[in-house]
């Protein structure tokens, strides 16, 4: 176990940058809003044992393309684990049993989702979900490299057929002058002792004194034209060698990047797998932390946040955890989807701390009038998103007047009646425009619950 945090350590950092750059208001009733991609791709044992390879080579997504030697670094690292990967997979145990090497009986099921998660498997799966997010940010570079070698490619053919083109229209120029001094040799042969010869080729017909004279002329004007058409044909033939050794090297390079953006995109779905397994963990439930252990963990973090009223945010942990114990919701987790939500809390005045009624064509979003307002609205709508057996008569509080209505009644029938009632049990599925649109969404969430989990482990 000790390896396994060993390994896992060096993704500490960067998790921490995840959570703060992901963007703010990604929910909804069902939400529609754009939202910036956190990018996947392997599985456990890709990550904990492997990962570091992919990382050597990953390059951040905003810098110049790869040079030549990096880029065939990624096409060997990103073949290389999926070699391993074919060779032996890793499958996810009942939580609290941490991971077992080797493949998955054929027809085993799945372990149930359960309200337990071991620390060093939650580990383990916050580093695969930060290793997925490098991943799929290499994806992209792949992609748009690809596209760049692809639009060269074409421009190179095009090149090479208007070479092609003129060294034809070169060497056919000068293979008929060539003809054309053979056949006026043989004319002139013929017609010797003839007084004139025509002298259509000749500029100044009064430097002409004979036909032997004329003959002289125009083969020497033809003879410089056919050596200054070879002379342009051998350098269109070298043009055009030029571009095709460029095209077979720039072929090369796309076949390099397809490659390794078709065995990371596999690692990648695996990955995901994975995780969307991990992230069968229910949205209803007891809380497997107190509200002091996530109090601490935020201010480890040292999250500057804004919260109206002179809120400190010991006190909204605390009212995340009444208004969880209330209707039966994990705060915790809860409390981890406002954090993406709000950027820790930097943006969070409206008191609405999980993005509700943020949408692509809105122009704003839910303003409630005070944090435990909010706070309640959260969690009464994750309530009916995760329980179909839900309803406004079993509350423990009216339903939120700003989420389903003013009139008490008419509250009550949009609770009872929503949407989605039920429909999303599990974290795992929050994302895909059920909660949020991005696909990624749910594993954003976890990163930061898995985070908690171990952070309070550690302690313990």
């Amino acid at each position: 176990m000790e390896n396994l945090w060993a390994r896992v350590e060096n993704f500490r950092n960067l998790g921490d940058t995840v959570a703060q750059s992901v963007p703010r208001r990604a929910l909804g009733r069902p939400v529609r809003r754009r939202t910036r991609e956190l990018l996947y791709a392997a599985s456990p044992r890709d990550v904990l044992i492997l990962g570091y390879l992919l990382n050597s080579v990953a390059e951040p997504a905003d810098v110049p393309p790869m040079r030549s030697h990096a880029r065939r670094s990624s096409v060997v690292a990103v073949l290389f684990i999926a070699v391993l990967v074919t060779a032996g997979g890793l499958t996810a145990g009942p939580r609290g049993s941490g991971f077992g090497f080797g493949a998955r009986p054929a027809g085993a099921a799945s372990a149930p989702p359960t309200d337990s998660t071991d620390p060093a498997t939650a580990d383990a799966y916050r580093a695969l979900a930060i290793q997925v997010s490098r991943n799929n940010a290499m994806l992209t570079q792949l992609s748009t490299q690809l596209d760049a070698t692809t639009q060269r490619l074409a421009e190179l053919a095009a090149a090479i057929v208007d070479t092609q083109q003129k060294l034809d229209t070169a060497r056919a120029e000068s293979a008929r002058l060539v003809q054309v001094v053979r056949d006026r040799a043989a004319y002139i042969y013929r017609n010797a002792h003839q007084p004139q010869i025509a002298v259509g080729d000749i500029a100044n017909i009064e430097d002409v004194a004979s036909g032997q004279t004329y003959a002289e002329v125009a083969t020497r004007t033809d003879a410089g034209r056919i050596t200054e058409l070879n002379r342009q044909a051998d350098a269109l033939d070298a043009k055009r060698k030029d571009l095709e050794s460029q095209r077979a090297q720039q072929q090369s390079e796309h076949d390099r990047l397809d490659n390794a953006k078709i065995a990371l995109t596999a690692l990648t779905t695996r990955q995901q797998k994975v995780l969307d397994e991990a992230g069968a963990i229910p949205v209803m439930g007891d809380a497997e932390l107190t509200a002091d252990e996530v109090n601490d963990w935020f201010t480890a973090r040292g999250a500057k946040y804004r919260l109206s009223g002179n809120t400190s945010m010991k006190d909204l942990v605390t009212m995340y955890f009444e208004e969880g114990a209330a209707e039966h919701v994990r705060p915790e987790l809860a409390f981890a989807q406002s954090i993406i939500e709000t950027g820790s809390f930097g943006h969070a005045l409206d008191n609405n701390y999980g993005g509700i009624g943020a949408c692509d064509s809105c122009d704003g979003e839910i303003v409630f009038p005070t944090p435990r307002d909010g706070v309640r609205g959260q969690i009464q709508l994750l309530k009916t998103f995760a329980d179909p057996s839900s309803r406004a008569a079993a509350l423990t509080n009216p339903p939120s007047p700003q989420i389903f209505g003013q009139d008490p009644g008419a509250a009550a029938a949009s609770f009872d009646n929503y949407v989605l009632k039920g429909r999303i049990p599990t974290w795992n599925l929050m994302g895909n425009g059920n909660w949020a649109t991005d696909p990624t969404y749910a594993s954003k969430v976890l990163v930061i619950y898995f985070d908690m989990i171990t952070f309070a482990a550690k302690r313990s």
